[in-house]
């Protein structure tokens, strides 16, 4: 179990002690899992056994006598987590485990349903074939097996066992891979095209599965070859405690007809489980025909799924397993620009916790890029009254004001992060443009030839310093044309930012003589002097990810 949970995410073990007992008594492996509901778009979280899909048989362990109390100690726990299905699969029929557990999910407040799945072959997974082993392997053949089989199987054993072209090999570290790397081929030759674009997960989880149960030393792999072409391969993981062997995967070459590879492989593992003292042969889920030729019994197991009746979440909170999985999803889907779907798991993020700044910042891009500017400048004031020192978000509130053509207030958040971060030039132009727009030319003009003073090969200072430096002709010009119009200019109190000192910053890289900024339409107008513009652009960058930079 260590080994399996090792590779998976999101699981967690209830565990049960007695208060007059330090040991615990009981225990139940689970794991959260989450989707995107297709018509609402909310993230749900469905818990499930953690061997699901990888086992079976699940449930939980406890001592014995203790099980209605382990089952309601652990339903009053789950039944406290966030969720919207709770899947309980693969349990005996046989066992009062489930129903105990379900117990504490009333129809009246949740929907329980079967979750027995069909197959195209109509297997039923319900059923367990297994096999009762007797003391010796001649027994086992006269009890379990009709005549016909018996004969034909004796006749194949002396077969492999007379010929030196057959021969069968079991699993060592030096060939566990090529064994696998077999049995993995064989398998997919049989089953690509009914598990489709599943094929390739599902061998690498099971392969995956299977060598921590080889490393373990609870793997049997035996290989049927003749001479030097593999016939079939067996993989069962020993249960030594229980003295159960459970076959759990098999490969064969469909081309090859007797003797039959199914029978050989199981049929020698039977002898050797009888012969190392097991007392039973698990054939595991699947009552396929083939099985039956052993003389199995049956056991039957039960699924079952719960479901809240709203469709959502219990409390409408994420499972806090799953909030940073949810967030990250909502960024992927926000950069694929699925902005529908990015939304509520933003959302739903910040309803479970309120404080979780990314999702906030995250949430507030998605509104710049919905153009919902308002909004995001709600959030990035929001932001910045807990982190006033975070220069991106103030930088990201500017631009907000600046698309709502709140210019005035625009200047001033821009001003205030210049006074900080005197070397942010496209800040510096920014602020130009926001004091451009409120008529405050003269202070605009100001801006704009500062960047004169700084000597700094940064391609951003030098794109934004060309920009300048064309503001600066054309807002000369416009004022100009004021003048000449006699029209008067507005008394104004200059802009308290001192010139920042004369540094040389290193070049980020040599910048090409010919670079030149390309021609932009005028975002702004008809605010601003003909050529002035302010490029805005917004990413689903988090706060802090050098990623997250605004360019111009």
């Amino acid at each position: 179990m260590q080994k399996y949970l090792s590779h998976r995410h999101r699981w967690f073990v209830l565990a049960l002690k007695q208060e007059d007992d330090a040991h615990y008594c009981a225990f139940m492996p689970l794991k959260v899992s989450t989707y995107q509901d297709e018509k609402t778009k909310l993230f749900c979280d469905e818990i499930r056994m953690a061997g699901n899909y990888g086992a079976d048989y699940t449930g939980f362990l406890c001592r014995p006598g203790l099980e209605d109390e382990a089952a309601d100690a652990f339903s009053a726990h789950i039944g406290k987590e966030n969720w919207t299905t709770l899947t309980l699969d693969y349990f005996y029929t046989a066992s009062s485990r489930l129903d105990r557990l379900l117990g504490a999910f009333p129809e009246s407040q949740f929907v329980q349903t079967s979750n027995e799945r069909s197959n195209a072959d109509n297997i039923d997974n319900t059923i367990c074939p297994y096999v009762n082993l007797p003391e010796s392997w001649e027994e086992y053949l006269s009890t379990h097996m009709s005549a016909q089989t018996r004969q034909k199987l004796r006749r194949f054993v002396r077969m492999v066992e007379a010929s030196s072209d057959y021969r069968i090999t079991h699993a060592t570290k030096e060939t566990i891979e090529r064994d696998l790397d077999t049995l993995f081929r064989l398998w997919r030759i049989k089953w690509a095209e009914r598990k489709g674009s599943k094929v390739d997960r599902l061998i690498t989880l099971t392969r995956e599965m299977l060598l921590d149960a080889f490393n373990q030393g609870t793997l049997d792999v035996p290989v049927l070859w003749y001479q030097d072409r593999p016939l079939g391969v067996l993989a069962n993981l020993l249960d030594r405690q229980k003295q159960t062997i459970l076959f759990y995967i098999t490969g064969r070459d469909e081309t090859w007809t007797t003797p039959s590879p199914g029978l050989l492989l199981h049929g020698f593992a039977i002898r050797d489980a009888i012969a190392e003292g097991y007392r039973v042969y698990d054939f595991l889920r699947g009552d396929e025909d083939y099985k039956y030729s052993f003389g199995v019994e049956e056991r039957r197991i039960r699924s079952m799924l719960v479901r809240t009746l709203s469709g959502r979440n219990l409390r409408n909170c994420l499972n806090p397993r799953s909030i940073e999985y949810v967030y990250d999803r909502a960024v992927e889907l926000h950069k694929q620009g699925r902005l529908d779907k990015a939304e509520p798991g933003y959302r739903q993020v910040i309803h479970t916790v309120p404080s979780h700044a990314r999702a906030r910042y995250s949430l507030a891009q998605l509104f710049d890029d919905k153009g919902e500017h308002d909004e995001a400048e709600y959030l990035y004031r929001g932001l910045l009254a807990t982190m006033p020192g975070a220069g991106k978000i103030q930088h990201r509130l500017g631009d907000s004001q600046m698309a709502q053509r709140h210019y005035a207030e625009a200047a001033e958040t821009f001003e205030a992060l210049l006074a900080r971060h005197p070397l942010l030039s496209l800040v510096r132009y920014k602020l130009g443009v926001a004091l451009c727009a409120t008529g405050r030319g003269e202070e605009a003009l100001s801006i704009f030839t500062s960047f004169e003073d700084i000597l700094s090969d940064d391609p951003d200072h030098m794109r934004c310093k060309l920009k300048a430096q064309v503001a600066v002709i054309r807002l000369k010009a416009a004022m100009q044309t004021l003048q000449q119009d006699e029209v008067p200019e507005p008394a104004q109190t200059p802009v308290s930012i001192a010139p920042p000192p004369r540094v040389l910053v290193p070049p980020k890289r040599t910048l090409d003589a010919s670079v030149r900024l390309p021609t932009t339409p005028p975002l702004l107008q008809p605010s601003l002097p003909s050529g002035i513009s302010a490029h805005l652009q917004a990413r689903p960058n988090k706060p802090g990810d050098a990623g997250s930079r605004s360019k111009h």
